[in-house]
């Protein structure tokens, strides 16, 4: 039997309830070689949907982590709109929302003054949703270093002045507190060892995650964008010990991954079982990424998290994700028993999933 590993998560009794919203159709594209590598012919496009989680506390009521995308994007600001216009011209694009957080919240049944807080794992249009949506008695916390300039007293900034106008803003610093976990910075956010926020910088100025935790001893990773897709995580050889790839999915990866491209033990054929590093890597050239060489350092002590077998990591753009799990109005945490790691864990590497990205396209 292969030891515990710890990562140094406090022990609590303490749990919170996870509720994941996807407000990302079928239809939304980006150009892939902004947010990983390397970009193989006829895999230029890269789908995913946009994840947004409600975070129940028993005792001290309502959070979300993140918003995803508003559904007016002709009110985001003239920055980000000329970006997203750079986007449509150099890649696959198309941006669809069918319906925001918000609305999806209230549909749900959820009265949007319980939103006791929202907290952004970064600033970008895909995160930062419609605060004005919000009641202004729901206060917005953002990582350290977050850019809070609005339009249109600032004419470049990417935010708007509903984002913030009339709300407590709280920026979330790391500098006095002792706590680590798996080498992290890190801060107890409700002070019961519930759910805490994690610094995970690299992606962008002042991105954080969320550890929640759903029983005594099993957690969700609220991963944000500290990656964009799983083989940026996997396979590792922690993982390959811990949480063993199924067999039928070994037996395709060798006739649906390319040698030529990914290395393994075998130049003829791909070999899973001695890849013990992940499949893509964060774009060297022109990406989403602020500081790639922090974003990879992020990663590698992820890693641990992504490894260990109470801790389900979920990304908010996992495009191996959508119908493995439940979604909003029901609950994540059972994600243990219903055995959804060893379902999500592997799965990219199928070759019907939309994140498959290894192999040659099939005429």
């Amino acid at each position: 039997m292969i030891p515990p590993f710890d990562v140094c998560i406090p022990p609590s009794d303490s749990v919170v309830t996870v509720k994941a919203i996807n407000v990302g159709t079928d239809a939304t594209l980006s150009p892939a070689s902004f947010f990983l590598q390397p970009v193989l012919n006829g895999f230029e496009g890269a789908y995913g949907p946009i994840y947004a989680f409600l975070i129940e506390h028993p005792v001290k009521g309502r959070v979300m982590f993140d918003l995803g995308i508003r559904k007016d994007q002709e009110n985001l600001s003239p920055a980000v709109q000329g970006l997203l216009e750079i986007w449509n011209s150099m890649g696959p694009y198309s941006l669809v929302v069918d319906g925001d957080v918000a609305e999806r919240l209230t549909a749900g049944g959820v009265d949007l003054e319980s939103i006791k807080a929202v907290i952004w794992s970064h600033s970008h249009l895909d995160h930062t949703g419609d605060m004005a949506t919000f009641p202004t008695t729901t206060e917005l916390l953002v990582g350290q270093g977050t850019d809070l300039r609005t339009y249109p007293e600032f004419p470049d900034a990417t935010l708007v002045e509903s984002d913030i106008a009339g709300r407590k803003v709280t920026e979330i610093t790391f500098q006095d507190s002792t706590l680590r976990i798996a080498d992290l910075a890190a801060v107890d956010y409700f002070g019961d060892g519930s759910f805490y926020i994690l610094d995970t910088p690299g992606h962008h100025p002042g991105h954080i995650s969320g550890l929640a935790r759903v029983t005594s001893t099993t957690f969700i990773l609220l991963g944000g964008d500290c990656c964009h897709h799983p083989g940026q995580l996997r396979p590792t050889a922690t993982l390959h010990a811990r949480c063993p790839c199924p067999g039928h999915v070994i037996d395709s990866t060798k006739s649906s991954v390319c040698p030529k491209q990914f290395s393994s033990s075998s130049d003829a054929e791909f070999d899973l079982l001695s890849r013990t590093s992940p499949m893509l890597g964060i774009p060297s050239g022109v990406s989403v990424y602020a500081d790639p060489e922090t974003a990879t350092t992020t990663i590698e002590k992820l890693l641990k998290l992504d490894a260990h077998p109470d801790v389900l990591f979920l990304i908010a753009h996992d495009s191996s994700v959508p119908g493995k799990i439940d979604e909003f109005p029901k609950s994540l945490n059972g994600w243990k028993d219903k055995g959804w790691k060893q379902e999500l864990t592997w799965s990219f590497l199928k070759e019907e999933s939309r994140a498959f990205r290894f192999g040659t396209v099939k005429a």
